[in-house]
Parts: C-alpha cells; structure tokens; sequence
C-alpha cells in the first residue's frame, strides 16, 4: 500500500502531526489542548476506568468509557495501523492466506481475558493502563508483533514450517494461562459462575446459527471468498453482542459504548444490538468479495483481524468479568 517513499511520509504525517499539535497545543493552551481534550477524552477516561469512577482535573471531569471524540480518534488511528502493519507484512512476504486469520483468533481471547486481569485489581497504576480499553489494544499489538516476527524469523530459518502454527500456539497458552489466573482468582477472592459463559456461549451460538444456516442456503453468495472466516467473524460479534444482552438486560450491568448505548436507547432494547451486528458484519464479509482479495492480498485479511478483534475482545471480557462477579 505504501509503495513509494512519499506515500511513507504522508503516512507518518497522519500519525505525527495530530500528536505533534496536542502536544505543542498542551505547552501554549494547557487549559485547552491539555484539560480539555487529551484529560476529558483520552488520558482522564483510562484512569477513571482504573479507579471505576469519574476523576477530575483543574475542573473537567473525566468518566470512564468512550466517547464521541475518543472513539473517532481511535478509529483514525486503527485505520493507520492497519495501513502501516500491511506494509509491514508486504515487506515480510506474510500475511496473505487464511492462516494468517486463524493463527490470530486465539489473541481476541487473550486480549479480553487480560481487560479483566485488570478489572480484578491485580494491577496497580500505572500498569494497569496498558490493560485498559484502548491502551489494551497497543498493548496487545507489542505483543502479537513480537511473537509474529519470532515466529516469521522461525519459518526462515528453518525452524519451524509455518509461521502461523507457533502464532496460534503462543496465543492459546498465553490465553490458557490467563484464564488459569481468572479461575483462580474466583476461586479464592470472588466466585466463578460457570453459568454465565454457557449461557452466553449457547446465546452466541443461537443467534449464529438463526443467521449463518439460512444465508448459507439462501444467499452463499454472500460469504463466497471470507469462508469459514466469515463464520469466525460473525460468532464472534454475537460473542459480543450476547454478553451485553445477560449483562445490560438481566444483571444490572451497564454500556459504556456511546454507540452501543444509542441503539439500546433508541430501540428500547438490547436485543436491538445483535440485530446491529448481525447487519454489520454481513455487509463486511459481503464487501470482501473475491477481487478484493486478489487485487490487496494482505490488506483483507488484516482488516477482518481487526473486526474479529472488536468483537471478540469485548465479548470475552464482558463474559469472564460477569463470570466472576466484577
């Protein structure tokens, strides 16, 4: 994608020049740059979220969860790591079948189950930023790269034959290790009902297969080139929308997602959430035709990724934090 050498430097603009003006912006203006836009909406709602309760700075208040602003700036910046790990992956020649996707699915998990290591308290500030939403998903980038790489070098030397077997690996035990500590913890600081992942694993699993068996029949041509993919994809964010449903509608658990919380409002329902996602994610999979797949190479298949990670993510989180009681 990024072909030349000017293309490069746009790219590192984008990513520079909005963080060089905060940053010039906080050192003139404090009051405004500073206090009321990195402190309300970035930095202020991570360590409200830690304390799980609103925090105040020189008179602005920051709550925890997302907002309008952090979430549009979160998605600029999602969409310029996409561009610039795609050209990471064209320059390693990696990155363009579906065991790239697979390999990656065991890190959505991980990614979840380590939000709620930091719901649990067992880190303290300020470690336990780099557990929480957004910071989470840099925090597992660092490490999906590292062990991305460690496992490309493998398969070049001779290691190993595919990279993405030692990917997966890692991330399977990363992932078993943790939820090993989430037991544990229930075990001997809060409680584990086994109940609730059932109850959303089952509803996932439910609202998948009212979607997926009659799409297959009806409309194949809909999922034609993601595949089993798209299967992964679409569990994935029921998986999500599943957990909000028992938590928001049966366990008094509230919605920090702005979005989210706008659709539960405007229908009156939770239940209005997974009919959201079901649309999303068939439109998704429904653009990611065959040409797009031969024209980019890379690009699809990281791009469903980072779908299946907003997906996954929260939903594991959701499901093991109401597990234990959090």
């Amino acid at each position: 994608m990024l072909d030349d050498r000017r293309k490069r430097v746009i790219w590192l603009a984008a990513v520079l020049v909005p963080i060089g003006v905060v940053a010039v912006g906080s050192l003139v203006r404090p009051e405004v740059f500073y206090d009321r836009f990195f402190w309300q909406y970035l930095y202020g709602p991570i360590v409200a979220d830690s304390q799980t309760s609103p925090v105040t700075r020189n008179g602005v208040t920051a709550t925890p969860g997302y907002t309008t602003v952090s979430t549009a700036v979160y998605a600029y910046y999602l969409v310029l790591a996409v561009v610039g790990a795609v050209e990471l992956l064209d320059r390693f020649e990696v990155g363009d079948t579906k065991s790239f996707f697979y390999a990656l699915v065991p890190y959505g998990f991980l990614g979840g189950a380590l939000r709620v290591v930091e719901d649990t308290g067992s880190f303290e500030a300020p470690l336990a930023y780099f557990f929480i939403s957004p910071v989470i998903y840099i925090t597992m980038f660092v490490f999906t790269a590292v062990v991305f790489l460690a496992a490309v070098y493998a398969q070049r030397e001779g290691i190993v034959d595919d990279y993405a077997k030692p990917v997966a690996g890692a991330g399977v035990v990363a992932f078993a290790a943790v939820g090993a500590y989430l037991v544990y913890f229930g075990v001997t600081e809060a409680a584990v009902d086994l109940w609730i992942p059932v109850v959303v694993v089952a509803g996932a699993t439910v609202f998948f297969a009212v979607v997926w068996f009659p799409l297959e029949r009806l409309a194949p041509d809909v999922n034609k080139a993601t595949g089993l993919m798209g299967a992964v994809l679409l569990w994935a964010h029921f998986l999500d929308a599943s957990s909000t449903i028992l938590g928001v509608e049966y366990l008094g658990y509230g919605e920090k997602q702005p979005i989210v919380q706008s659709i539960i409002d405007l229908t009156g329902t939770t239940y209005s959430f997974a009919v959201v996602k079901a649309a999303i994610v068939l439109l998704i999979i429904y653009a990611f035709d065959e040409q797009f797949f031969e024209e980019f190479r890379r690009l699809p298949y990281l791009l469903l990724v980072a779908v299946l990670a907003v997906g996954l993510g929260p939903g594991t989180r959701n499901t093991l934090r109401m597990m234990l009681g959090i």
